[in-house]
């Protein structure tokens, strides 16, 4: 029988981040909850003192790609399958845990990493092939991320999926999406934009994510591969960045970041803020 144990990251928590982490823990093998909160308030009280849940504190905010390295390398030591990484405000799909263990059996010899459908059901498939997929509701093979290279650190936060999908593409490991089933996840602070009979979405970012999401962006666009994060690339600097003009409140702070990000970028200069 696979082993999967999940790794969720924390970073000022909400009391709605307990009962999404209680509601597919008891689906794990080992919960392990790593802790990027620099101030740490009662949510992170009670996964530290619950025997059900592995707490791990990183003292302070580390980064996503630190984090999970550190959480999955536990799981690792405990010679867990796969892991399931989850955003702290995602929500899993916890009645459908037993059918989506069926498709992790099916498929764990061709597929290194199978990420959950996100806030859509498509039908069509059963599971479609993808390039990359977000971070969170993925069931990733350890072994397989293991030699992939693990998150990169540097990129601290935005594009570390992308990148990740990026060297499992490098090292000739599959991913897909597992179509008929899906988490609720939220990107940003979406606006909704109606126009011509359509709705578009704004992700509303806080100015420093949109930092991180450009610098990132910018970085992986010219100094890893043109062709693969190119798609991506294009939406920062020509979609988001028009919604942004035209339908963001706080433009300026959010465009001296930007431009920060792209500036830092050019010099190579990753890290945290």
């Amino acid at each position: 029988m696979t082993k999967i144990g999940s790794c969720t990251v924390l970073f000022n928590p909400d009391a709605s981040v307990i009962s999404n982490v209680e509601s597919y823990a008891p689906c794990m093998d080992v919960c392990v909850v790593v802790d990027n909160s620099i101030k740490k308030n009662e949510v992170s009280t009670y996964f530290k003192e619950n025997p059900a849940y592995v707490y791990i504190d990183m003292q302070k905010n580390c980064g996503i790609g630190a984090a999970l390295n550190t959480g999955i390398a536990y799981l690792d030591s405990k010679d867990m399958d796969f892991v399931l990484t989850m955003d702290q405000d995602s929500i899993f799909p916890t009645k459908d845990y037993p059918k989506i263990y069926q498709l992790i059996e099916k498929y764990k010899d061709t597929y290194s990493l199978m990420g959950l459908n996100v806030n859509e059901v498509d039908l069509s498939k059963e599971i479609q092939d993808v390039p990359y997929w977000i971070t969170s509701g993925n069931f990733v093979k350890i072994s397989d991320f293991n030699q992939a290279g693990k998150m990169n650190e540097d990129l601290f936060i935005d594009y570390v999926d992308f990148d990740l999908g990026y060297r499992f593409r490098q090292s000739n490991l599959k991913i897909c999406c597992l179509s008929e089933y899906c988490i609720e996840h939220t990107i940003g602070n979406p606006i909704d934009i109606h126009f011509l009979g359509k709705t578009f979405h704004a992700l509303n970012h806080a100015p420093i994510r949109y930092y991180y999401r450009y610098r990132n962006a910018y970085y992986l666009y010219h100094y890893v591969d043109k062709e693969f994060f190119k798609k991506e690339y294009h939406r920062e600097m020509f979609q988001s960045l028009i919604k942004l003009l035209f339908f963001e409140k706080h433009r300026k702070a959010k465009l001296k970041m930007i431009k920060k990000g792209i500036q830092d970028a050019k010099h190579k200069r990753l890290g945290s803020f």
